[in-house]
């Protein structure tokens, strides 16, 4: 099951590379879902990858207490994410979801389509199939603006997505 660590924004990667480290088990996954955007250096567009969840990290585990209880125990600081005093697993259509757009990377790749008059068509990448979602779309910026129902309430993210040609 999938769990949630909070953790300062801008220490994720070495968070995750410390729990690697020091806590988790070979089995166990700790992981930052990142976001693939294009940037344009010297006239050419080039990837970049940044942190989808500032702040959040993920794991991969069966033993939640136990794993928990090492990961308060070493880092003071983190600890799974609880509800009620509960520790609870992100929910399965959240899972599926994050899965269905990161794959086995954990990376949102960018996505590319076109303009068919107000309609938005995704032909390629993760957000195939997923326009009907797009909120708003930052052509200049090469980003669209969607809502992700994760941690029990709504977040807005944005995900790389250029769209190539107007019809």
């Amino acid at each position: 099951m999938w769990y949630v660590i909070q953790t300062l924004k801008g220490k994720e990667r070495k968070a995750v590379a410390d729990i690697r480290k020091d806590v988790a088990e070979p089995d166990e996954d700790v992981f930052i879902m990142e976001n693939e955007k294009m940037f344009k250096l010297g006239g050419v567009w080039k990837p970049e990858r940044k942190n989808l969840f500032p702040g959040y990290l993920f794991v991969v585990t069966e033993r939640a207490e136990e794993f928990n209880l090492s990961l308060h125990g070493r880092f003071r600081t983190l600890k799974l994410m609880t509800v009620d005093g509960d520790i609870v697993p992100i929910q399965p259509e959240e899972e599926e979801f994050l899965m269905r757009l990161g794959g086995e990377e954990h990376v949102v790749k960018y996505s590319e389509g076109f303009m068919d008059g107000d309609e938005i068509v995704i032909e390629t990448g993760p957000m195939k199939g997923l326009a009907g979602r797009i909120r708003k779309l930052y052509r200049h910026n090469r980003e669209a603006l969607i809502t992700i129902r994760l941690f029990g309430r709504d977040m807005d993210v944005r995900l790389g997505v250029g769209i190539v040609k107007k019809i």
